[in-house]
């Protein structure tokens, strides 16, 4: 009987070893996360950017010209941003979501606020409006403040989004939320906080990687002044036409405004 035991528990043995050999050898299956890497990209979207814009900018970045093959408004409302130049208003931030592997996202929270963050003086202040306009004679289209989605304010709410997603790697979802970001001295700085649901409840995600600090300002013009403007008109021809600030302008006041 002792002979037996011997023998039954060295096949016991033999058999662990051979699949612990197995297992950890080259051909053994990677180690699956529990859970998904899920991305988060936040940046300043370009709804109807094609119809025309609104930024604010400092008089180096209004001076510059974009490079040839710039030739819409949506291309230069990407470069205008990439220069420096600065959402006023009320701004479309569009938030993208990417995993590494087939996800689905159930839910994704979002909150947007405040952040002591100073703007950056080497840039220049952004006392500037840099304009882009389709063609000659075009009404840029604004977003409709009833359709607001968040506030940068001293009391930030969290909304919930329950759309279902899905996610892949090369197939990240996005959608648009209207942040608006007037009524605060600007330039200022904000943060847009995002949470996404895996399956396993919200947890939040860093946004850009940890580079979540956003700029925004203020228009700058009233009853009293008119800011300097910088527009470009993209068709039939792009041209660039700037016009110098006013301080107390009259009904009857012109402006004389150069190429």
């Amino acid at each position: 009987m002792g002979k037996r035991t011997v023998a039954v528990c060295g096949a016991a043995v033999l058999v662990a070893g051979l699949l612990v050999f197995r297992w950890s050898g080259p051909d053994a299956p990677p180690d699956v996360p529990a859970e998904p890497v899920v991305r988060v990209r936040v940046g300043i979207g370009d709804r109807d950017t094609e119809r025309g814009w609104l930024l604010m900018a400092s008089e180096q970045v209004a001076r510059r010209t974009p490079p040839e093959d710039v030739v819409d408004c949506r291309a230069l409302h990407a470069w205008a941003l990439r220069e420096g130049a600065l959402p006023v208003g009320v701004a479309a931030h569009t938030i993208r979501i990417s995993a590494d592997r087939d996800t689905a996202i159930e839910s994704t929270s979002v909150r947007v606020v405040p952040d002591p963050t100073h703007y950056p003086a080497d840039g220049g202040a952004p006392v500037v409006r840099l304009r882009c306009l389709p063609r000659v004679g075009a009404a840029p289209a604004f977003p409709d403040p009833a359709d607001v989605d968040f506030r940068v304010d001293d009391t930030p709410r969290r909304v919930t989004f329950d759309q279902r997603r899905r996610v892949a790697p090369g197939a990240d979802a996005a959608f648009d939320v209207l942040v608006d970001l007037t009524g605060t001295t600007g330039p200022f700085a904000y943060r847009v906080e995002v949470g996404v649901d895996a399956g396993g409840g919200i947890r939040m995600v860093p946004v850009n990687d940890g580079h979540d600090v956003f700029f925004a300002t203020e228009d700058g013009g009233g009853m009293g002044y008119w800011p300097a403007t910088t527009t470009w008109t993209m068709s039939p021809a792009r041209t660039r036409t700037h016009c110098p600030a006013v301080s107390d302008p009259g009904p009857d006041r012109s402006v004389d405004c150069a190429n």
